[in-house]
């Protein structure tokens, strides 16, 4: 079955353990981040102008082909739906009829981001007295942290928080690649490393790792985009989507728009609700509405976030994505010289 087809009616006893009436329809199911793809890709937006209010927006199924759903949480999955197989290196499937008969769906992804961004902070000799004074100010580390690298570019007169990080180089494949290298002893490098132990150095480490997370989807969106898809814009969901410096680095990063839904924190049970409402669309046959349709018009208008209009911004995001791609490229280089120079010793 495809998602949200028809599939039976919950019974007496489900429903009584539920706290729900017997008899409602049950839909196909699908894995959370695809769920995540159906809360997401159909949110109403005019991705060439500034308009996303109107509720009179209306997609067309073909939409989806260039809207790369980012379902963000301690792992990013980034998933796209093609009206042809599409085979990528590093990219999972294509799967066809997953979602909507007829079609395929790409998963990639990144092994960690909410997890990386996390574990780079606490493990900063800066944490604690970083987590003091967030707690000071009733809020958490990773708002302190963005309001923080503002005041740090308003009392350096720098031109942008990007600025702030400019010689500061990290590669954080910590848990292995899964997208677009799929190598699993992939992991980090920094370049740039200092002696400086205090919140404006954990500032900038975390920094870079906001950088290297929207780096790194640009190499997937690009890997994919060679390999045939047409992605022009991203549909972000998941917890980082609060995040406004990793938002903007994303849509700079990979100079395309990065759409918000409504919905932040429930992309993937706004998903499942759509697929319900598939199921309880079915007729005395069993057919139902198009999935499309029904995220169309259950889907509201989200918020975007635009690329960079600043040119010294812009050059100097593509020169750190030529080092991110040197960083990638060189550590399995190191390794292979390594592994070359002593052959089987140690085993």
């Amino acid at each position: 079955m495809s998602a949200g087809e028809l599939s039976g009616y919950l019974c007496e006893k489900a429903a009584a353990e539920l706290g729900l009436p017997a008899g409602i329809a049950i839909g196909s199911g699908v894995i959370d981040a695809y769920a995540g793809w159906i809360g997401t890709v159909g949110a109403k937006v005019t991705l060439g102008t500034e308009q996303l209010n109107s509720d009179a927006l209306k997609n067309d199924k073909t939409q989806a082909f260039s809207r790369l759903a980012a379902v963000a949480g301690t792992s990013t999955c980034h998933l796209a739906m093609s009206s042809q197989a599409l085979f990528v290196d590093g990219v999972w499937g294509p799967y066809r009829d997953t979602i909507i008969p007829g079609y395929w769906m790409a998963e990639g992804g990144q092994s960690a981001t909410g997890e990386l961004l996390k574990h780079v902070i606490e493990t900063h000799p800066a944490f604690n007295q970083a987590l003091s004074i967030a707690d000071s100010y009733d809020t958490n580390i990773y708002e302190y942290l963005n309001e923080h690298l503002k005041e740090m570019a308003s009392d350096q007169s720098a031109p942008s928080i990007s600025w702030l990080g400019r010689h500061f180089f990290f590669y954080g494949d910590l848990w292995g690649n899964r997208s677009p290298i799929a190598d699993p002893k992939m992991s980090g490098s920094v370049s740039g490393l200092t002696s400086d132990k205090s919140v404006d150095g954990l500032a900038i480490y975390y920094y870079a790792t906001l950088e290297f997370i929207a780096l790194q989807t640009r190499q997937i969106v690009q890997t994919m985009n060679e390999a045939g898809h047409t992605l022009t814009s991203i549909f972000m969901s998941g917890s980082q989507c609060q995040n406004d410096i990793l938002v903007g680095l994303i849509a700079s990063a990979c100079e395309m728009p990065v759409v918000i839904p409504r919905y932040i924190h429930a992309a993937v049970c706004h998903g499942a609700a759509m697929l319900g409402a598939k199921a309880a669309s079915a007729d005395s046959e069993g057919r139902t509405e198009d999935l499309w349709d029904i995220m169309d018009r259950m889907s509201k208008p989200g918020r975007k976030a635009v690329p960079t209009e600043d040119q010294k911004e812009k050059a100097l995001l593509r020169a750190k994505y030529e080092v991110f791609l040197e960083q990638c490229s060189r550590q399995r280089e190191y390794r292979r010289l390594v592994d070359n120079a002593i052959g089987d010793w140690g085993q």
